[in-house]
């Protein structure tokens, strides 16, 4: 930790012992749920909601979490907007966490890379029931 971290510290345990803190986290109350229904209120693509679960779930670290206010605007409706949002606000913040540690942050965080996540989750996994063999009867 090098003295500016120490100073942030500091005065982020003062302001702590003065004001009364309400943690907002990304996925819990009163977030949760948040951007779900903003998009809908605006007739806006829920799967922006999904990406940025995904991409939450991807950083597993509340402490890092993105927020829904970077989505809570109507640019988020379309791709090219959407793609702006994620090249200029949330990459940038990522890689400022990943400075440093080889992380491709592109083939981690990226829309691309969330998408096909979120289209490999959604593919329901076959269900494989034991053979009946030809002695046994069916109960």
């Amino acid at each position: 930790m090098n003295t500016a971290d120490r100073s942030i510290a500091l005065v982020d345990a003062a302001m702590r012992r003065r004001f009364y803190f309400q943690p907002l986290f990304p996925g819990k109350p009163p977030l949760d749920g948040l951007l779900r229904k903003w998009l809908k209120k605006h007739n806006l693509p829920a799967d922006r909601a999904d990406l940025l679960d995904e991409l939450n779930r991807a950083i597993g670290d509340r402490d890092a979490a993105v927020g829904p206010s970077y989505l809570m605007t109507t640019q988020a409706a379309s791709e090219k907007g959407l793609a702006r949002i994620w090249k200029n606000a949330i990459m940038p913040l990522l890689e400022e966490r990943h400075l440093g540690d080889g992380t491709d942050i592109n083939l981690r965080y990226g829309l691309d890379a969330l998408r096909k996540r979120l289209k490999q989750a959604a593919v329901p996994t076959p269900v494989h029931l034991p053979r009946q063999h030809a002695g046994d009867t069916a109960q």
